[in-house]
């Protein structure tokens, strides 16, 4: 953005829309690096303060943190925060991006996990393109020396090898051109707040039960709508765009994440890429009306 255009920028227009889940936070100084809910629970708390402090509107929905984190999270005024029960992602996403969506005045709305709190330095430039150009979803990319430089390795390499994996298959499927990629697996979303936009959010879709090996993947982990709307959306022909970003990730996350927990997050990682690209897969072929595809849609 030049600089007359970010004179303009009203923080009111943007809703942040997050769900957090830290059963194991506490008060006081992280005791471990191993720790990671504390870790990722302080970076929270420093994102929400950021956020409220730079004008931005913003809804939480907690599920199952421990009731210290809720305790706090209550205490911390001019957020929407909303307790639920269930500790999976897409519902606990669906119902803040809803709820965030009929904010008064907000029109472009932004999902993403709270740990990111270098993101709140950049909402100007991912927001503009929905804002001023008409565009109906922006996927952040992370600039390539800053991703390298302060992300884990092994979440680096993981994450660049998924990208082009999934950028390939929906190339194969005529959804983007040959030159047009995306970062699907940074988290952060940014949603035209309409019907339309907004209505690709909401939907759920499982697998069928007809296949035993795919109760081991669930697209209300993360596919549902981190990864789904954006498929559909190019599908039916709106507009997507992908905006660089200089992202930093949090440097005592990259610690807990390369030495305190490290052989768990390995594991989580390479389970998480296999079975977002199963997903993908039969997504796809669910979108083509393919009836060997094994997702089915359930509702809005």
């Amino acid at each position: 953005m030049d600089n007359s255009k970010s004179d303009r920028f009203n923080p009111l227009v943007v809703a942040i829309a997050t769900n957090t889940y830290y059963p194991n936070w506490y008060r006081g100084k992280l005791r471990s690096i191993k720790h990671t809910d504390k870790i990722r629970g302080d970076l929270a708390f420093e994102f929400f303060k950021k956020t409220l402090k730079n004008g931005y509107r913003i809804v939480v929905s907690d599920a199952l943190s421990s009731r210290s984190f809720r305790h706090d999270l209550k205490n911390l005024k001019g957020l929407n925060i909303v307790f639920k029960r269930s500790a999976k992602r897409s519902p606990n996403k669906r119902y803040s991006i809803k709820t965030a969506s009929k904010l008064a005045g907000v029109m472009a709305i932004i999902t993403t996990e709270p740990e990111k709190l270098s993101l709140l330095d950049n909402i100007p430039q991912i927001v503009n393109p929905i804002l001023n150009d008409g565009i109906g979803i922006v996927v952040p990319k992370r600039n390539e020396e800053l991703f390298k430089a302060t992300y884990p390795d092994y979440m680096y390499q993981s994450e660049i090898e998924a990208n082009e994996l999934y950028s390939e298959l929906l190339k194969s499927f005529g959804l983007t051109a040959e030159n047009q990629e995306f970062d699907m697996f940074f988290g952060p979303r940014v949603i035209k707040n309409n019907k339309k936009v907004i209505s690709l959010f909401m939907k759920k879709f499982i697998f069928k039960n007809s296949y035993p090996l795919l109760k081991y993947f669930d697209p209300e982990d993360f596919s549902n709508v981190l990864f789904f709307p954006i498929i559909e959306a190019l599908k039916k022909g709106l507009k997507v765009k992908s905006v660089e970003i200089p992202f930093s990730y949090p440097p005592l996350q990259k610690k807990n994440e390369e030495s305190g927990e490290r052989e768990l997050f390995l594991e989580k990682r390479k389970s998480q890429r296999l079975g977002l690209l199963i997903e993908l897969i039969h997504f796809l072929s669910y979108l083509e009306k393919n009836p060997a595809s094994r997702i089915k849609f359930v509702s809005k």
